[in-house]
């Protein structure tokens, strides 16, 4: 069974029309920047679970409750559940209408009234399938695990000895029978008189005694014995405790092995369990258990060395939450009579972790949920690495429109299962920052990832000040992200959306107005000239104008190309063949005396961009140096300093960077 669907009403920074947010099998993620609501999601919940089931580990208060703009308080809040894969033997809720003909819903709902004694309480009322009143037992879901990791989870006490802790958890859930934790007992029983029997622990008897008979004299005739507490199962588990092992042992120049660690290594070079540096032998500590050929001595010391372990405070809080994770994972992946929902709920799963290790910790939240296919997992999170590596399927977006907070499930976008694959194989880190960004400006290629910045700040509309994500698509595939990006919740989420591409005239060679492909700088003619400024825009740049029109998304077009258009003024002209003679130190100034020669600008345009058609490897320099001469010309305006030969950026750029700067 699993958490399928939740509507929240009239909780904390939700309003009366509420948000609903779509889960699915397997590991979830709820998305958005801060204050968009994840925190309170978690919470929603963890109250529909803790309010149906005898497990209180969180409740709901007056506080809880919805405040309007206005200052309004909401007299209730409800959640609203629907499940999948639901018993049959949960007949209070199963609902053979649903979609799948497996699921159930229950509602909760917190209201205020006003008790005998005229105190403002609140109550609350819970039902299953079907209308308010169709009650639900208390024990309908005591079947359930529920497990919470907060955000500021403290890793290294959670694994501290105690009856509460999630080791001794683990234990008691790994050690059902009572037939084996009798065994144990006995163990530690038995260790208990062996050691009862030492001299140390004889002496300590004896002198009490001894005190004794001196006071009591000859009118008392009394002894004491001294035991230790009687071992139990629960005493076993409560006093299991966490060390961290090193994976990898040193054994150093002055260690008393080191000759025969060295030579083992000089016969052994080709095992990866071994490796050598200035300070001496590194062993994998794993090779004690696969290696038969090692020296007792040796592999004595090994295992001494190895067995030095430290505590969990000495170790970092990243790889304490690491710890701490596997232990409530490998808890909740015990087979337990009569569950049928587990539920794991994280908030940042990356606290503390460094990227790469995030991509581990989605991993092993994956590899968790492949292993045993019924906890599902729900985490929040800030994180891009996340984000990119999650199905896009599984996530849920929070965000606020019109001071309004909504949800955008991904599940309910426009993408066909092609987009799907395209964005789950294309959705890096740098593009999934997109999801927390204002406005989103997508570009084709890395020339205009790189101007466009520049270009944004000359202009004093810095991305970075507008939270503006400049998604550079590398290539014209530009449809998944329209896709995506198109649906009716979507045009609210990102409400500022632009895309720059060119338009790819005369391309195509069965049209009047192609420019042949072989074509270089010294063919520059009227006709090519003519046809670049009466072309017609391609089918590709046409069928995506379209599309992006019925999105409600911008589309900003180059004549021809980038480098085309950003010749659009003499000035403009000169500093990009500045930029080509950097590239070219031959063939730039055969390029500027061949310019020289042209009396028209859009003679000179068109020369320019036959030259870098005819290498395109040059277009990143060009882009860098251009970027670095409007930067520059930016410095020089600020202080007031009058400029020489002027960079302007064409129209349809600054249009675009205005477009998703826009308050």
């Amino acid at each position: 069974m699993y958490l399928k669907k939740l509507l929240i009403k009239n909780f904390r920074i939700f309003d009366e029309t509420g948000i609903e947010l779509v889960f699915n099998k397997g590991v979830n993620a709820i998305i958005g920047e801060n204050n968009s609501g994840k925190s309170s999601v978690i919470d929603a919940i963890r109250l529909v679970y803790s309010t149906v089931t005898y497990r209180k580990d969180i409740f709901f208060s007056k506080s809880d409750f919805h405040v309007g703009e206005d200052g309004a308080v909401a007299d209730y809040a409800q959640f609203d559940v629907y499940l999948e894969d639901v018993p049959r033997r949960m007949t209070e809720i199963w609902n053979p209408q649903s979609e799948s003909g497996m699921g159930g819903d229950f509602h909760i709902k917190f209201e205020k009234y006003i008790s005998p004694s005229g105190v403002e309480k609140v109550r609350s009322v819970y039902w299953g399938f079907g209308t308010e009143g169709n009650l639900l037992s208390s024990d309908t879901f005591e079947a359930t695990d529920v497990v919470f990791l907060g955000a500021l989870r403290d890793s290294e006490s959670e694994m501290k000895p105690s009856r509460n802790s999630k080791l001794a958890q683990l234990l008691r859930n790994l050690v059902p029978g009572e037939d084996v934790r009798a065994e144990l007992v006995q163990i530690l029983n038995d260790a208990n008189n062996n050691l009862l029997e030492k001299e140390q622990l004889k002496k300590t008897r004896n002198t009490i005694n001894q005190n004794l008979a001196r006071i009591e004299q000859e009118f008392l005739n009394q002894q004491i014995d001294i035991g230790l507490v009687e071992p139990r199962f629960d005493s076993i588990a409560s006093s299991l405790r966490a060390w961290v092992k090193p994976k990898w042992i040193l054994i150093n120049k002055a260690d008393p092995v080191y000759e025969k660690a060295y030579t083992y290594f000089q016969s052994h070079m080709d095992l990866k369990k071994i490796q050598e540096d200035a300070k001496g032998i590194y062993f994998e500590i794993s090779i004690l258990d696969s290696e038969t050929e090692l020296d007792k001595e040796l592999a004595d010391r090994i295992s001494e060395v190895a067995n030095k372990s430290f505590e969990l405070y000495q170790n970092g809080l990243g790889y304490n939450n690491l710890l701490f994770m596997s232990a409530v994972l490998g808890d909740m992946a015990i087979e337990k009579g009569g569950v049928y929902q587990n539920l794991l709920l994280v908030e940042e799963p990356e606290a503390h972790l460094h990227p790469q290790l995030q991509e581990l910790v989605h991993n092993f939240l994956s590899d968790a949920n492949k292993n045993d296919g019924n906890i599902q997992i729900i985490y929040t999170s800030h994180s891009p690495t996340l984000a990119s590596k999650i199905d896009i399927e599984n996530i849920n977006l929070l965000y606020e429109y019109g001071h309004k907070k909504y949800c955008l499930p991904f599940s309910q976008t426009n993408l066909t299962e092609e987009n799907k694959k395209y964005l789950q194989r294309y959705l890096d880190v740098t593009k999934s920052q997109m999801f927390f960004a204002r406005g989103i400006l997508f570009v084709e290629g890395i020339s205009e990832a790189i101007l466009l910045p520049a270009m944004a700040k000359a202009l004093d509309r810095s991305f970075e000040k507008y939270a503006v994500e400049l998604v550079n698509v590398d290539s014209v595939a530009f449809t998944p992200f329209v896709n995506l990006l198109s649906s009716d919740k979507v045009k609210t989420c990102f409400s500022k959306v632009s895309i720059i591409t060119d338009d790819d005239r005369c391309a195509k060679k069965n049209e009047k107005d192609y420019i042949d492909k072989n074509y270089d700088y010294d063919d520059i003619s009227s006709e090519v000239v003519t046809n670049l400024q009466n072309g017609q825009p391609s089918d590709r740049c046409n069928d995506l104008t379209t599309l992006c029109s019925g999105a409600g998304i911008n589309i900003f077009t180059a004549i021809k190309t980038l480098e085309y258009a950003l010749c659009c003024s003499e000035d403009n002209v000169y500093h990009m063949i500045e930029a080509l003679k950097t590239c070219y130190t031959d063939l730039g100034p055969k390029l500027e005396t061949k310019v020289g020669l042209l009396s028209q600008l859009s003679e000179k345009a068109a020369c320019v961009w036959l030259f870098i058609r005819a290498r395109d490897k040059c277009k990143g320099a060009v882009a860098q140096y251009i970027s670095q001469v409007i930067s520059d010309q930016h410095e020089l305006r600020k202080k007031g300093e009058q400029i020489e030969k002027e960079f302007i950026i064409p129209d349809y750029l600054k249009n675009a960077i205005y477009s998703v700067t826009e308050q």
